[in-house]
């Protein structure tokens, strides 16, 4: 049975699988805002995209990124209008008053991935439903959802660099992302964040 994250003390639809404990809590800076960053797997050694949960928190308590690269199953990626309905749910659920400033601008396809405990890569196929919050300062928000309707990421209030066409917030919640910000992974291409 998994367990799933709770926000304001109440469950949601975002996932902890069996066994997954919170290996590590560090504070980062991400949009001048102080936050902290949740690493959830099975072993207490953190190892660069292996199967692992990652969960950042406002400095208000409020819920800003979900990462579930853990899930190893079949089954089918919904249909874009059922992803939709499940990003809007997702939002409404996490914050209403927040989810009232959404606008659903779009539907991708892409796949994530981890390193499994066999070395091997285990890609994760999913539909990606990006939205805008044009309330203040216009910021991206997303839900991607993977095989048989799981959540596999949610985040909010990402800023784009326009200038240099590449998002602009930190990415705490991608190992990639983090390797190259330590100088210890290239820098990543456009349009991910310069680390």
């Amino acid at each position: 049975m998994m367990n799933s994250v709770e926000v304001n003390g109440a469950d949601t639809n975002l996932s902890l699988p069996d066994g997954f404990q919170l290996v590590e809590t560090k504070s980062r800076e991400r949009n001048g805002e102080t936050v902290q960053v949740e690493r959830y797997q099975k072993d207490l050694k953190v190892t660069p995209n292996n199967a692992h949960v990652t969960v950042v928190w406002g400095d208000d308590g409020r819920l800003i990124s979900y990462n579930n690269f853990a899930v190893d199953e079949d089954g089918q990626v919904p249909t874009e209008s059922q992803a939709v309905d499940i990003a809007w749910n997702n939002f409404e659920q996490l914050d209403p008053d927040y989810a009232s400033g959404l606008q659903f601008m779009r539907v991708d396809h892409y796949t994530r991935y981890f390193i499994n405990s066999d070395g091997e890569r285990v890609d994760i196929p999913i539909a990606w439903v990006k939205f805008a919050h044009a309330v203040g300062e216009v910021s991206y928000n997303w839900v991607s959802v993977g095989v048989n309707g799981q959540v596999i990421e949610m985040e909010r209030e990402s800023y784009w660099d326009y200038f240099a066409s590449r998002r602009a917030t930190e990415e705490w919640n991608y190992d990639d992302w983090v390797l190259a910000r330590q100088g210890k992974g290239p820098q990543l291409k456009a349009p991910e964040a310069r680390a």
